[in-house]
């Protein structure tokens, strides 16, 4: 089996075991919006991952619109979503920008499942994961949603997700507590930023063609780690959390899913 296949079947393991811990964790609180949010980014994150493992078999219609679906539309802006749930405290906000990105993610879904795909650009043989990074343009038409939409939703959920990570990180730096969270966090920005700059390399690969290689490798390579390092940052994150200072950590860490 291509190495695509083995990466593919990692990151759905790993991606629906972060899932389940993070559900897990909202089913027990019966609240947080954000951890429901991160819970579904992950799912889908998973459903991405086995998505390439199906597609490493040959051609299947359901998993491409899925994998492009999940992979390049929606998980980003649902996991920064999320975060935003705990950076902004002003309700109408959140309402508003919720009903946006859930608009987006159902007409993105609509579209995905009927625009029509030239199915005989799919190679089958050789590396899949390698041919999809690279080379999925060619099965999917030239069209608004590609160009615009979905850099737009990547770079709405990464700015929201790193930058999130990134404050929080800075927060308990300065203060000086929970050194575990500080990194938590650490990891969690590096694990968001990975694969979305690889994917920004792909896209710019579409006009600048000597990207291609460079981003197809950080892509590929970044779908897996990001994950991983997600799940690093998550366990950080919640190790030995002192009862004293949850509440503080509540109010300071906007995007540990254990807040």
């Amino acid at each position: 089996m291509p190495i695509s296949f083995y990466v593919g079947l990692a990151t759905t393991v790993v991606s629906a075991v972060l899932a389940f811990l993070v559900l897990q964790r909202y089913a027990r609180k019966r609240k947080g919006a954000h951890l429901l949010l991160w819970g579904i980014g992950l799912v889908l994150w998973a459903v991405a991952g086995l998505c390439e493992v199906i597609l490493a078999f040959g051609w299947n219609d359901p998993a491409f619109r899925l994998w492009y679906w999940t992979g390049a539309l929606v998980i980003p802006p649902i996991l920064g979503q999320g975060t935003l749930h705990l950076l902004v405290k002003r309700k109408e906000i959140l309402i508003v920008t919720d009903i946006v990105i859930g608009v987006l993610v159902f007409a993105s879904l609509v579209w995905a499942f009927s625009v029509l795909l030239d199915a005989g650009a799919f190679r089958p043989g050789g590396d899949v994961g390698v041919f999809l990074t690279e080379s999925y343009r060619d099965i999917l038409p030239v069209s608004p949603v590609r160009r615009v939409l979905a850099p737009f939703m990547n770079g709405w959920g990464t700015v929201l997700l790193v930058g999130g990570a990134a404050y929080s990180a800075i927060l308990f730096l300065r203060k000086q507590i929970m050194p575990n969270r500080v990194l938590g966090n650490i990891f969690i920005a590096i694990g968001g930023i990975i694969p979305a700059f690889g994917g920004s390399l792909v896209k710019m690969a579409e006009t600048t063609p000597e990207l291609t290689a460079l981003g197809s490798t950080l892509k590929f390579i970044g779908i897996l780690l990001g994950v991983v390092l997600l799940f690093i940052g998550f366990q950080l994150a919640v190790k030995d959390t002192p009862a004293n200072t949850q509440v503080a950590a509540r109010t300071l860490n906007p995007v540990n899913p254990a807040s």
